[in-house]
């Protein structure tokens, strides 16, 4: 089981080795190991002439400080390309001509960064190497270039690494007083639950609690992870329908409690099998958030 990409230098490389692999096809493909003799400032390249390289920086959030960095990355890199690995390279890819240098990097945030990418790009033209194209060109990929090839990893190799923190008894009680209409009827349902007052407080405080955690951990999905967010969103959705359609059957004798148990139940199976990487604690984050918000929003008389 894997974490996630931007973890580490050396994840992020094998991560988008993968992504090469799945792109260009294993048999179009050659890695370059670095056991002996290192490899010759290059991660792979594939028959169909494109170089690539995986960078990934220290931070991102300083726009000016990731494009220097990426900058001089590039510089460094290119003149391994040009000049000292020269021989090796050209020993290396014989006949095939390489078109595109491709920095694979998380974040590409800036047009001057491409501006640079042209301007380099010229300059090695003009050294006419035998292993470079007249169309050679510098490029900036991020996995959003590879977006079917990101969304196969990450259901299936990439855990998602969520550090979200719990929300907290005082948060749900202050998210209670900011919201009292819109919890009217969770409060008609608390009493099926316990008839005393200070239970249904409890209860309360719990079910908001659960709520929390399921926005922020959705909120998180939809900034960072969106195509794992749509799958999710879709599979409660389609539990959702299915509970009020359900609900509107009169031949139907089950309780709503006990329909809505039955489709938490097909939920989890849905999401464990499309995403199997999902982290166990925050597959039960989501049911219990969705039961919570099933109560919270339902007009059903659980």
């Amino acid at each position: 089981m894997y974490t996630d990409p931007n973890s580490d230098p050396k994840v992020w490389e094998q991560y988008f080795k993968s992504i090469i692999r799945l792109h260009y096809k294993p048999a179009n493909c050659c890695d370059m190991p670095d056991a002996q003799n290192g490899d010759f400032g290059i991660e792979c390249y594939t028959l169909s002439g494109h170089v690539f390289q995986c960078y990934l920086p220290e931070q991102a959030s300083d726009v000016e400080k990731l494009v220097k960095a990426q900058r001089r990355k590039i510089n460094s890199d290119i003149l391994k390309f040009t000049t000292k690995y020269k021989d090796d390279l050209e020993l290396l890819f014989g006949d095939t001509k390489i078109s595109r240098w491709v920095l694979a990097t998380p974040y590409n945030k800036s047009s001057k960064l491409s501006q640079y990418c042209t301007q380099k790009s010229l300059r090695v033209r003009a050294l006419n190497l035998p292993y470079v194209s007249d169309d050679f060109q510098i490029l900036i990929q991020t996995d959003d270039d590879y977006i079917i090839e990101r969304t196969i990893l990450r259901r299936t190799n990439y855990q998602l690494n969520l550090d979200i923190d719990d929300a907290t008894t005082e948060r749900a009680v202050s998210f209670i007083k900011d919201n009292i209409s819109f919890l009217d009827k969770l409060n008609l349902k608390l009493p099926k639950i316990s008839p005393l007052e200070n239970e249904q407080e409890e209860y309360k405080q719990f079910i908001i609690q659960k709520y929390l955690d399921y926005q922020n951990l959705m909120d998180e999905l939809k900034r960072n992870w969106v195509d794992i967010y749509e799958i999710i969103y879709k599979c409660i959705q389609q539990r959702e329908t299915n509970l009020v359609g359900l609900s509107m059957l009169g031949s139907s004798s089950a309780h709503p409690g006990e329909k809505m148990q039955k489709q938490i139940e097909a939920l989890k199976q849905n999401i464990e099998r499309e995403i199997p990487t999902l982290k166990e604690s925050d597959l039960e984050k989501i049911n219990w958030g969705v039961i919570s918000d099933w109560l919270i929003r339902c007009p059903l008389n659980f």
